[in-house]
């Protein structure tokens, strides 16, 4: 009897059928680079609130993954259509096409409010993208080289940056005293208090020490946590107050609060009325400029003195240094490098400090941020320099009702977004002045000259009016 062969039923994967699935994994993730740039695009050009009008799940920590995989199915589909259909691309056009109508409609149905129509244009525009450039790809038998490294470059920019939005995104355990994030006592030595307003704001600050009042109004991308040093400085002697504007810090909005510079000033006035605050100092830096000198505009009787730096309190052309910082930083590459990697804040405190700020300071100046409902204001704010031109027009055409109110000005010289013409204008609204120049300090130069702040507003509070000299040779007075 002879050996019979027996035939096995199953058969090994081919080298032919092993490059047709490479070559469909290849051809989705190929068409899957250019349909993510357009997605962000689609997003980001959608009319909306900038920052604040932004939905967190059009992020793209989201869009992207959703764009790679539907990309990749498309192209392992439209090989399957090939095989079984006359017409794969007019078929793939209708599945994609309903699936991109399926999508919107579950948005509607259990999605937020508006989400809908924000991702129209978005997912609309993926769909009709893949319908055309999954055939061109998968139908491509040869790739060129260079074309094939550049596929691979972007696609592992891709990929780094959807780890990098998802590490911004890592949120600070809540607080034992019942705070949304941690703060560490030994960072910010205070108690935390809150206040709700007539308006339905709640707004969170610090009230530390007696005696005469000083009320800290901090910038973006900021808190009453940058005041910390001063604060403990300067409490010894005297009452300081520092609060959060509505959805800054750990504040809270009422409902149809649209965030809003003349809002904040609002708010600020509504805070100082409820606390029964007079003859207050106001201490104001970058926003808090233009916030704290709209109350005292309104309100001039409840302001005795200011102290001032790196701010302003008029309107900003286009052109200018800041203009133009405020049209891209409040433009659609601000927003998305602030609502997708929280990068607007990062970048914004590292570069505005001179020092190296230890990485523990750093982190909860950000932790505000990090939710992805409250990190969009601070992309909103530079483009208010520019879009909140009336408010700054009345700012401006207050503070002739300030004229006789003692400032201390400090200058720091390295920040750039406000140039010697804005300190002139302040010292020309404040006759009876006394300026400091800070040649080592930035836009929180606080941070930097902290040591040398304190005694000279510990000075300036209990001087009699008039121009005063500073012996200090790290600054320039006059």
């Amino acid at each position: 009897m002879t050996a019979m062969s027996v035939t096995p039923t199953a058969t090994k994967a081919t080298p032919r059928s092993r490059g047709a699935l490479f070559h469909a994994l290849w051809s989705g993730w190929a068409a899957s680079i250019p349909v993510v740039a357009l997605a962000t695009l689609a997003v980001l050009a959608t009319p909306h609130i900038r920052g604040i009008g932004f939905f967190p799940a059009l992020r793209y920590a989201v869009v992207t993954p959703a764009c790679i995989l539907v990309a990749i199915a498309s192209a392992f589909l439209y090989r399957a259509l090939a095989r079984r259909t006359a017409r794969p691309r007019a078929t793939l056009a209708a599945t994609l096409i309903g699936l991109a109508l399926a999508v919107l409609l579950g948005m509607a149905a259990v999605g937020t409010p508006g989400l809908a129509a924000a991702a129209f244009p978005a997912v609309l525009s993926v769909g009709v993208a893949l319908a055309l450039l999954i055939p061109r790809f998968a139908d491509r038998p040869r790739r060129s080289r260079g074309g094939t490294v550049a596929l691979v470059a972007f696609g592992v920019l891709e990929v780094i940056g959807v780890f990098g939005a998802l590490s911004s995104e890592t949120i600070a355990p809540r607080d034992p005293r019942g705070l949304a994030f941690e703060l560490p006592r030994a960072m910010f030595d205070v108690d935390h208090k809150f206040i709700e307003l007539p308006s339905g704001a709640r707004i969170h600050y610090v009230d530390e020490g007696e005696g005469e009042t000083l009320l800290f109004l901090h910038g973006n991308p900021a808190w009453s946590f940058q005041w910390r040093d001063l604060i403990r400085g300067l409490r010894g002697s005297y009452r300081c107050i520092a609060l959060d504007y509505p959805g800054f810090g750990l504040s809270e909005a009422p409902a149809g609060f649209g965030f809003t510079p003349r809002e904040q000033s609002l708010v600020v006035e509504e805070f100082v009325d409820r606390l029964g605050l007079r003859d207050v100092t106001l201490v104001m830096q970058d926003w808090g400029g233009p916030i704290g000198l709209g109350l005292a505009g309104r309100r001039p009787e409840l302001v005795r003195r200011v102290i001032l730096g790196s701010t302003w309190a008029w309107p900003t052309d286009t052109s200018s240094p800041r203009g133009k910082f405020s049209v891209i930083a409040g433009g659609p590459l601000g927003e998305f490098v602030q609502v997708n990697f929280n990068g607007f804040a990062s970048f914004g405190i590292k570069n505005g400090v001179v020092r190296e700020l230890p990485s523990g300071v750093l982190d909860v100046y950000l932790r505000p941020f990090r939710p992805l409902e409250r990190r969009g204001i601070a992309a909103f704010y530079p483009g208010q320099i520019t879009a909140a031109t009336e408010y700054f027009a009345e700012v401006e055409a207050s503070l002739t009702r300030l004229a006789d109110k003692k400032a201390l000005i400090f200058w720091a010289l390295q920040d750039l977004g406000f140039p010697r013409a804005d300190l002139e204008r302040f010292e020309q609204t404040f006759p009876n002045h006394k300026t400091i120049e800070l040649p080592n300090a930035n836009h929180f130069f606080f941070e930097d000259t902290a040591e040398q702040m304190i005694p000279e507003i510990h000075a300036f509070m209990s001087s009699e009016p008039g121009r005063a000299t500073a012996p200090d040779a790290a600054g320039d007075s006059r």
